[in-house]
């Protein structure tokens, strides 16, 4: 499968999960809402967890899923997304870039 491919495949899967689920900052912002509340006793004070960083460890996530059960094909499109998704955040955060939506 050649690049052009793989980045397809990848596009079409975040565009369905933003259909499903709606905007990913929305989604990784209110996920990182709960580990925050999960983690506050582990936290350094002041110290929160944002969409962004939500969005990393999904894709830690996925890739452990691999270190730990070999390659699939699944997996690692969904690492792609979530770092795109990271990239795309920060981008909004820092405003380095702008972001067309």
């Amino acid at each position: 499968m050649n690049y052009k491919k793989i980045f397809r495949k990848a596009e079409l899967i975040v565009e369905e999960r933003q259909e499903s689920y709606g905007d990913a900052r929305e989604m990784h912002q209110s996920i990182a809402d709960r580990w925050n509340g999960v983690l506050k006793d582990k936290l350094t004070q002041g110290v929160s967890l944002s969409a962004y960083d939500v969005a990393r460890m999904m894709a830690e996530l996925k890739a452990a899923r691999m270190d730990d059960n070999g390659f699939h094909e699944d997996s690692l499109i969904d690492q792609i997304n979530y770092l795109v998704i990271a990239y795309r955040l920060a981008g909004e955060d820092a405003r380095v870039f702008q972001w067309d939506d």
